[in-house]
């Protein structure tokens, strides 16, 4: 326990200077990763497939997606099974000089679950609307627009879209602390090259339909002192629980994202929430989650990431069991080329070119303060899990 707590604080330690070195000595870096760029910036031998139909170039359609197929090895089970995980397809199309349109869809199949209350749960294909946006910006002179549909939520670093991440699996703070979609309004105003907004009212966490007669509400600024770094904080608070407008649900999300070097990204989210009456116990539910990853490319086609992963589920009102989940994850990767994503160049705010394809390989440790993780005999839980995940995600 005290080894890791001190791999913790130094890690945090690092971070704050690495921010003092961002700020001082910034990378060459892009500003908002999920920003679209200018449809008409495209057609110049991007080499994105792009129907033009004679249009205006900054009214073309723009076409791209993803997929993923991947090879999932649990060392506790010795299950082990290949799975085309997923594939997206997206369209994006400026209607007027104020207003455009984002759409993606995505069939996926569910990543296979280490723990013992998900076993023989099934891992069928859905698909979903994974984003539907129309934008509005009433002035291109102003950082003031307007989203309505279904969109990313601001307030995180890891993404539910594999080339938007920098490793295969996810960490159990994306998992269980804080939502990652959310369906209704946001408005963003970019008050100065520094400093963002955002303001949001939509369903509830992960909501397509709301669940009841109440809104979810949230605020995020983001600084960013140079173009290498950016802090961001944020809160949400409304009602989750189905049919039910009470027990108004309370989350605080820090993040940080820093690029001390043309090569090298280190970030984390922090996640603070509670929930009263959701505790397993029927009281107050409180979690704490803490993920820091850093990402280095060696060279333009060999890459690594490692990540650190604390999620405190104090009451189980999240996971369903009192516990403390930890994780560390190492990704070493082989890329090939630059491409599109939708239209986005670029992982979130940062100068790191999306590759066409990629090759990870996660090399994961879990574990946990109670027995929750599957094992080799049936009905019998662990308390730790390991597992390797190799992931090939492709643009087209």
């Amino acid at each position: 326990m005290g080894i890791q707590r001190l791999w913790w604080y130094g890690l945090a330690v690092s971070c704050a200077g690495l921010l003092a070195t961002a700020t001082a000595q910034p990378a060459a870096a892009q500003g908002a990763g999920e920003t679209p760029v200018a449809a008409g910036a495209l057609g110049g031998g991007g080499g994105s497939p792009l129907l033009s139909f004679g249009e205006d170039p900054n009214r073309q359609l723009v076409i791209n997606g993803f997929g993923a197929f991947g090879y999932n090895y649990d060392f506790n089970t010795g299950k082990n099974s290949f799975a085309d995980s997923a594939v997206a397809l997206s369209l994006y199309k400026g209607l007027s000089d104020n207003l455009t349109v984002f759409v993606q869809l995505t069939t996926s199949r569910n990543d296979p679950s280490p723990f013992l209350a998900d076993v023989g749960t099934s891992n069928d294909i859905s698909t979903d609307i994974d984003n539907l946006q129309l934008r509005w910006q009433p002035s291109l002179a102003s950082g003031f627009d307007l989203t309505v549909g279904k969109f990313d939520s601001p307030m995180a670093i890891e993404r539910d879209d594999a080339p938007l991440n920098f490793q295969a699996t996810s960490s159990f703070t994306f998992d269980f602390a804080r939502p990652v979609k959310f369906t209704g309004l946001a408005a963003h105003d970019a008050l100065s090259p520094q400093f963002e907004l955002w303001a949001i009212v939509a369903n509830g966490w992960d909501d397509d339909v709301d669940n009841n007669r109440g809104k979810t509400g949230g605020l995020y600024a983001l600084w960013s002192p140079s173009l290498a770094a950016h802090l961001g904080l944020g809160a949400l608070y409304g009602p989750e629980k189905d049919n039910q407008e009470n027990d108004d649900r309370t989350a605080v999300i820090a993040t940080l994202l820093l690029q001390p070097a043309e090569r090298w990204v280190v970030g984390g989210e922090s996640v603070y929430g509670q929930e009263p009456h959701s505790a397993v116990n029927g009281g107050l539910a409180r979690w704490y989650g803490e993920m820091l990853f850093t990402h280095l490319r060696f060279d333009a086609h060999w890459a690594a990431t490692l990540r650190l992963d604390v999620f405190d589920d104090a009451g189980g009102g999240r996971s369903g069991t009192p516990q403390v989940l930890r994780e560390i994850t190492l990704s070493p990767q082989y890329l090939v080329g630059g491409g599109f994503y939708g239209i986005f160049r670029y992982l979130e705010r940062s100068s790191l070119r999306l590759p066409e394809l990629v090759l990870r390989l996660d090399l994961r440790r879990d574990r946990s303060t109670a027995p929750v993780f599957a094992g080799s005999v049936d009905g019998r839980g662990r308390r730790d899990n390991s597992q390797a995940t190799l992931q090939t995600v492709f643009l087209f």
